[in-house]
């Protein structure tokens, strides 16, 4: 592997990011780049799927300096943003994988239903947690910041659909909301759990734990009223699980009210 000199890297990047209007060039330059910098080549299998994937595993800042070159072009020329994700999406390599939900990530939110086709897109053609959760996330980044109500509507419509791969998508996206100390709207998040939790299943125990965890960081009162309400319209295995995993971070006081609550119904 190269070490990394950033003044180096960084005219590697700009003379790179000429080619933002000629994507086959820009997929041609960014191999030349990322051999340059890899550790090792190798394949890597995505889980639960046929498909491998070619690695560079090249260092972290490598795609952060490119990205950070790509984002004045992005918001000038976004379509042609949309050509070159699309392009990047085609290489099966994961770094041009990751780059691709990255860009997309960073589009003008103007651009949000060409956005949301290219999520679903996605979703549909992988199963693999790691990249799932990435276009979910990265992939939403802008958009979820500057139209969150757009994007929340798009996970009421995935639950809407009512597979295990739809709720565990909405389950990862809802992760950055909850997150963002400057987004509010709790009870909006709280009703979309609330909706997966409904069918009986004992799948996704981890996402739903990992999700309640975080909305009693950011309302610990909050989550108990939710998870009381659970019980007393929902009373099944699955959410005696999960509160029993998250019960011994909540206060003594709102452990005492849950245990309680669990007596009622178990």
């Amino acid at each position: 592997m190269t070490a990394i000199n950033p003044a180096r890297l960084k005219i590697q990047c700009a003379s790179l990011v000429e080619k933002y209007s000629n994507p086959g060039g820009f997929v041609t330059g960014l191999h030349d780049v990322l051999g340059f910098y890899a550790s090792r080549i190798r394949q890597t299998s995505l889980s639960r799927t046929n498909l491998t994937l070619q690695t560079y595993q090249v260092p972290a800042p490598v795609l952060r300096a490119l990205e950070k070159e790509l984002d004045e072009f992005l918001t000038t020329d976004p379509l042609q943003g949309l050509l070159l994700v699309d392009a990047l999406w085609q290489e099966d390599w994961v770094e041009f994988r990751q780059l691709a939900i990255i860009l997309l990530g960073n589009l003008p939110s103007a651009l949000a239903e060409k956005i949301l086709d290219h999520i679903q897109t996605w979703l549909g053609a992988c199963t693999a947690e790691d990249v799932r959760r990435s276009i979910l996330t990265r992939g939403l980044k802008r958009l979820g910041r500057e139209k969150p109500a757009l994007v929340l509507n798009f996970f009421e419509e995935l639950i809407t659909v009512g597979g295990k791969g739809e709720y565990q998508s909405v389950l990862f996206g809802l992760l950055p909301f909850v997150d963002n100390p400057a987004f509010d709207n709790l009870p909006v998040i709280f009703d979309l759990v609330s909706n997966i939790l409904m069918p009986e299943e004992h799948i996704l125990i981890k996402e739903i734990t990992t999700l309640l965890r975080a909305l009693r960081k950011r309302s610990e009162q909050e989550t108990t009223y939710f998870l009381v309400r659970q019980l007393a319209t929902a009373a099944k295995p699955r959410i005696f699980r999960v509160i029993r995993q998250i019960l011994p971070e909540f206060s003594d006081e709102n452990k005492a009210l849950l245990k309680e609550t669990l007596q009622t119904y178990v």
